[in-house]
């Protein structure tokens, strides 16, 4: 069984066809996926959509709480797929990309803590990681958190009513703080404070297709800084309600 959220959008009508879980599993500790492998959500289960959780409750809009990979509902080593599965509120962090790649699709989130998704421990600049499909809402902060080397690709997902959909991060104080590049095709933000974060001083570019935002602006530039400290926020590019085609650096 399927639920229909609608939202209005640049005149039209958009719905999004959010997933209903049969069940709910909660984990005691993150569930890793292992380099190559891939976890099938509803190949695991039957055919049947199943709700992942760590089992922590009352942590309200998240806006005081940090966590960690411990925290993390799913671990992904280099190059593991995970696909069909939802994301419940109980947990402080949802999922962990460790390293050089990894794949996220068709995974829905349905009320975000910290962040949704965490890409870290990566340091090659030649690094894809992809998430196709799917959606994500009411993450305070932030949805995806690009910490690693490379590029980030997110097509044909929706993210609503949250402060962005990715963010290069801008205070990396150890591991890679340097270029980083996303690319984003068929994405729709619905009540969003910025679409995407990123540092003009490394770089960092945020390529645009084919994207759509409500309440909100598209790209934020940063000044980055490598010390750990909160860095500079700059002006806005690429704004806009509908974007077919621009790129922010």
């Amino acid at each position: 069984m399927k639920f229909i959220v609608v939202a209005l959008l640049v005149g039209a009508c958009l719905t999004v066809t959010w997933p209903s879980a049969s069940s709910t599993k909660m984990l005691g500790s993150p569930m890793t996926i292992k380099a190559g492998q891939t976890y099938d959500g509803k190949a695991s289960n039957s055919g049947k959509w199943v709700r992942f959780e760590r089992g922590k409750s009352g942590l309200g809009d998240c806006t005081s709480i940090e966590g960690g990979k411990a925290d993390a509902v799913f671990l992904l080593e280099k190059g593991a797929i995970l696909k069909n599965v939802i994301l419940g509120a109980k947990s402080i962090e949802h999922v962990h990309c460790e390293g050089d790649g990894c794949t996220v699709e068709n995974v829905w989130w349905e009320d975000v803590c910290e962040d949704a998704l965490t890409f870290e421990n990566g340091t090659s600049t030649s690094a894809k990681f992809y998430v196709k499909g799917g959606a994500a809402k009411n993450g305070s902060d932030k949805i995806i958190q690009h910490n690693s080397a490379g590029t980030v690709y997110i097509s044909d997902f929706y993210v609503e009513n949250s402060g962005k959909l990715y963010r290069a991060c801008g205070n990396c104080k150890s591991g890679y703080q340097g270029k980083r590049a996303a690319v984003m095709t068929n994405v729709t933000a619905y009540k969003v404070g910025t679409l995407a974060g990123y540092n003009s001083n490394y770089g960092d570019t945020i390529t645009l297709t084919n994207v759509k935002v409500t309440s909100g602006h598209v790209c934020r530039a940063f000044q980055g800084r490598n010390d750990g400290k909160e860095p500079t926020a700059l002006g806005y590019q690429c704004e806009g309600t509908s974007i077919s085609s621009c790129v922010c650096k």
